[in-house]
């Protein structure tokens, strides 16, 4: 890794659990219309296996690198982003959705929003790809043309904001409540910026891309518990994880969700699903339309 010592401004973050099949997102990033030496990219993978491809495209590029935290058993992002929130060494961080395709000038355009204050947490639209219109070897040009914007509060699809604001509120909550892909932690780490009273803004005028892939837009009954803490958090203006980048400032959780934290932590993989159908219908969430209005 050749890297220069001027610090970037931003430092880009993506994050995997050895389930991406496509890295063409990082091909993307390195042809921004900002200079080379103003921004990094930090791959962070869960696990601690690269693969072949995403380690060729990485090291073709000085201001890129990959992280592998070695982890084992039921991927959690949270570890992921915390990791690569530590490593970064721009003001400004960037966190999209790892497989979004972003324009030449993506960044310059992210930059230029935070100049308007330093109190700033943007949020970027994802424009999807319809299943019906997905063709494997897409190109921009392709992407322009069929994406729609699908879920306009897709808190997930790109976030950005100062580090020292990602210190603030400690980081990503690496709770077992938001573990596996499954996770809702961006909302929960927006409910949290809007907890210190930071001013949130979409820009409508920034667009990322999204290419189908199988799963895209699933819903699934892991989110209800994590729900749950979020509308929790909203309502008491709570900015601390119950478990963050630094232990020290860990939070003691209301007791509904320590025994929730007990009982997935307990669990193995097979019977995650399980469980949190079981707490789903506990807490009265029946149906797939009550989940997704929850």
């Amino acid at each position: 890794m050749n890297q220069s010592n001027q610090r970037p401004r931003i430092s880009v973050i993506m994050v995997d659990g050895s389930f991406r099949e496509r890295y063409d997102s990082i091909d993307f990033m390195a042809r921004q219309d900002m200079s080379p030496d103003d921004y990094e990219l930090i791959w962070v993978e869960y696990y601690g296996t690269i693969a072949p491809d995403l380690q060729r495209r990485i090291d073709a590029r000085p201001r890129f690198r990959v992280i592998a935290l070695g982890r084992t058993g039921t991927y959690h992002s949270s570890y992921c982003f915390n990791q690569g929130i530590a490593e970064a060494r721009g003001d400004l961080v960037v966190i999209p959705d790892a497989d979004v395709i972003a324009e030449p000038g993506f960044l310059n355009a992210v930059w230029q929003d935070h100049q308007a204050s330093d109190r700033l947490v943007t949020y970027y639209h994802r424009h999807n790809e319809p299943k019906d219109q997905h063709v494997d070897e897409f190109s921009l040009e392709h992407l322009r043309a069929v994406c729609e914007l699908t879920n306009p509060s897709n808190h997930g699809a790109c976030l950005s904001v100062r580090r020292h604001w990602l210190d603030e509120i400690n980081g990503y909550e690496q709770s077992p409540i938001f573990a596996t892909g499954f996770h809702a932690n961006d909302k929960d780490v927006y409910a949290r910026l809007c907890g210190l009273g930071l001013m949130v803004r979409w820009n409508p005028g920034v667009k990322l891309f999204h290419p189908w892939h199988d799963m895209t837009g699933e819903l699934t009954p892991h989110y209800t518990p994590q729900l749950d803490v979020i509308s929790w958090r909203s309502r008491t203006l709570s900015t601390l994880p119950f478990q963050g980048m630094d232990p020290a400032r860990n939070t003691t959780p209301p007791e509904k969700f320590q025994e929730c934290e007990r009982w997935l932590a307990s669990l193995d993989q097979p019977r995650w699903k399980r469980a949190v159908n079981k707490l789903t219908a506990r807490l009265g969430y029946t149906d797939t339309a009550q989940r997704k209005a929850a």
